[in-house]
């Protein structure tokens, strides 16, 4: 059972958090995703974790495909069976694929997987698992998605960590049916 509600736009929440609720409701599609939807709570942090998903997600160099996996990769690393049930389906739908979904859940090798997918993957397991990126890891990243799909990358690995510390604060659970993280 979650420790707090996801906030909505009404008089049991406070004005500043309904204000939030209300631009991720505008903005959203008239959806409010859990790890945004709790910042509300911080008010207009939530509505600013949104707009930040929302760019990160919709609006970067990355395919959607890279997106997904690199969602992936951070949940994988976070523990968060909650992102990763949302993500894989959304990464499968969007053109991951299930080789490399694999080889990010088990931690297992490389081999198999595209190019791209074994940089973005080597990249996310050096970033969020290790205490540096290596120079080789970096370069090669930079030459094949530039600056701008190296930052992107860090950016959407880094908030969708962010997003998979604000679920188990508040006790937020995957449900049981949902695809889990290999344990």
């Amino acid at each position: 059972m979650p420790r707090l509600p996801v906030p909505s736009d009404s008089d049991a929440f406070s004005e500043g958090t309904r204000g939030a609720v209300r631009h991720i409701l505008d903005t959203r599609g008239g959806n409010v995703p859990a790890p945004s939807g709790l910042m509300t709570y911080a008010e207009k942090a939530g509505a600013l974790l949104s707009d930040l998903v929302e760019h990160l997600r919709y609006h970067t160099s990355l395919t959607n495909a890279e997106t997904e996996l690199a969602i992936c990769i951070s949940a994988r690393a976070s523990n968060s069976d909650y992102i990763w049930n949302a993500h894989t389906r959304l990464g499968l739908q969007a053109g991951t694929r299930e080789e490399a979904l694999h080889a990010v859940d088990t931690h297992g090798p490389l081999d198999g997987l595209t190019t791209d997918e074994s940089l973005i993957v080597r990249f996310g397991r050096e970033l969020l698992e290790q205490p540096a990126v290596s120079d080789d890891t970096f370069n090669a990243v930079r030459a094949r998605y530039g600056e701008r799909g190296l930052m992107e990358l860090v950016a959407i690995m880094s908030v969708y960590t962010m997003n998979a510390n604000i679920l188990p604060v508040v006790n937020f659970q995957a449900a049981p049916e949902a695809r889990h993280l290999t344990r």
